[in-house]
């Protein structure tokens, strides 16, 4: 059984390793716009895009992460869910697509469901992929994720956690959103099931409430 204080440290730790390099970058531009003169303005334009790049990045992630890893998340439309994951994937590889959902109002209470399987496999995915995400209208709270991409990657203990029982006891700041994921489906009582078993190149998911 994992303590909630060993919990809280990989949380924390997770935030701060994803934070501090847009962080590091915006602190090394102000620096170096400090020492830039304002004449020498191809250099100023090229520190402020960088500032400007960075600040955007911590932005994001500092929103997903509020979303995906805080109660907020529990609120949040299937809109306001596009709109989050959107804007965080926005400078990684991975391009994402929604199917229609007949009534999303029934999704309310999913969204940090949604949010950390879309950080976990967008991290399967460092090369870059698709990741396509349905809803069947026979099951409309069962949400299909479909993850093409070359050379995927599924990090040591990532799915063990979210298919073992009991839950392994091997958390790490790098699997954590797999630990949330687990928490969560047992929090709605819903099922992950992988169809079938992943590939170098492709994963399909199932999520959807355990009396469906």
């Amino acid at each position: 059984m994992i303590s909630p204080l060993r919990f809280s440290e990989s949380l924390a730790s997770r935030l701060c390793h994803d934070l501090v390099a847009p962080l590091g970058a915006i602190q090394t531009g102000l620096e170096l716009l400090s020492q830039t003169p304002p004449s020498h303005i191809t250099e100023f334009k090229e520190i402020l895009n960088l500032i400007l790049h960075s600040t955007e990045t911590a932005t994001a992630k500092a929103s997903f992460f509020r979303a995906a890893f805080g109660t907020s998340g529990n609120s949040l439309s299937l809109q306001e869910i596009k709109n989050i994951a959107a804007t965080y994937l926005l400078h990684t590889k991975l391009d994402i697509l929604w199917g229609e959902h007949e009534d999303s109002t029934l999704l309310k209470g999913w969204g940090r469901l949604i949010l950390n399987s879309i950080l976990w496999l967008n991290e399967c995915a460092p090369r870059g992929g698709t990741l396509e995400i349905s809803f069947p209208p026979a099951n409309p709270l069962t949400i299909l994720l479909h993850l093409k991409g070359e050379s995927l990657i599924f990090h040591t203990g990532t799915l063990e956690i979210l298919q073992e029982v009991p839950l392994p006891d091997d958390l790490t700041p790098r699997n954590i959103p797999c630990y949330l994921i687990r928490y969560l489906l047992e929090e709605k009582k819903a099922t992950f099931s992988l169809i079938p078993n992943p590939s170098g190149d492709e994963v399909k998911i199932e999520i959807r409430p355990a009396s469906e």
